[in-house]
């Protein structure tokens, strides 16, 4: 039974090796899941803005048309003075409005893409780690089944009581 210790460290070592491989493999494909999604929602993001830019710019193209409509009805020209300071502004502020719009949806593309990006390198990270695991796991059980078979096979030999205190390897 003792010779077979060894054997069975070094069997221990190689399954944690390949488990430690498998769970890097496993974070990197949860982490590539995780980055595709981000950056799903990243053009979702997009779209949506650019949507509600052009919603904004339709509902200021309808408040312009309305004052030009009031301002004809009341009898005054709709090209001059102050109905084209108020034309003006409200030409200003819709503009403004939809930039604000396209810029927050920029913003909220641009979490999710660095957040993507997170999540790739935190997934190559986790596969090195396994990697790297993988190999401290071959290493540490090699040595321990090399320490088993070599104290199995070292006996005490010799002298006129039977015993000394030096050791020669069994052949």
């Amino acid at each position: 039974m003792a010779v077979a210790i060894p054997y069975l460290i070094a069997a221990s070592a190689v399954v944690s090796a390949v488990s430690a491989i498998q769970q890097g493999k496993a974070a990197k494909a949860a982490a590539d899941f995780n980055a595709t999604v981000n950056t799903q929602n990243a053009q979702i993001a997009r779209s949506d803005a650019a949507g509600q830019a052009a919603q904004i710019e339709r509902e200021n193209a309808l408040r312009l048309g309305a004052i030009r409509a009031a301002q004809g009805k009341s009898g005054g020209a709709a090209d001059s003075g102050s109905v084209l300071d108020v034309l003006g502004d409200q030409a200003a502020q819709g503009e403004l409005e939809k930039q604000y719009a396209i810029y927050q949806g920029e913003q909220r593309a641009r979490g999710y893409t660095n957040t993507a990006t997170l999540d790739t390198a935190s997934g190559k990270a986790a596969q090195k780690a396994g990697y790297m695991k993988a190999g401290t796991e071959l290493v540490g059980g090699g040595a321990k089944a090399y320490n088993a078979y070599s104290s199995n096979n070292l006996t005490r030999t010799g002298g006129s009581s039977g015993w000394t205190s030096g050791y020669d390897l069994m052949n």
